[in-house]
C-alpha cells in the first residue's frame, strides 16, 4: 500500500509539473500554450493532491521536500526531452 501511495504521488507529481509547464510561453510540447488559469488550476490541484498522498506515507517537511523535488526534476528535464524529441523545431523566447 505504501509503495502505491508514493507512485501514485509521484506520478500526479510529474502531472502536475507537465501542466505547469504547458502554460509556459517557451514550452515546446504543444503548438500553443496552455491557457494560464487552466495550467495553473490543473497544476495546483495535481500538487495538492500529490502533498496528501505524500503526507500519508512521510511527516510533512519531508513531503514537502519530496513532492518540490520531484517538481523541481520534471522542470528541469522536460525542456531537454522536447529538444531530443522535437529536434527540428526552434522557437524565440
Amino acid at each position: 500500500m505504501t509503495l502505491f501511495l508514493i507512485l501514485s504521488a509521484t506520478v500526479l507529481g510529474l502531472a502536475a509539473s507537465v501542466a505547469f509547464y504547458l502554460g509556459a510561453p517557451s514550452q515546446r510540447l504543444l503548438e500553443r500554450r496552455l491557457a494560464l488559469p487552466v495550467s495553473l488550476g490543473a497544476g495546483g490541484v495535481l500538487t495538492v493532491i500529490s502533498l496528501v498522498l505524500y503526507l500519508q506515507v512521510c511527516g510533512p517537511a519531508a513531503s514537502v521536500f519530496i513532492l518540490m523535488t520531484v517538481i523541481m526534476g520534471a522542470w528541469s528535464g522536460l525542456p531537454f526531452l522536447m529538444t531530443v524529441v522535437k529536434p527540428g523545431r526552434s522557437r524565440r523566447t
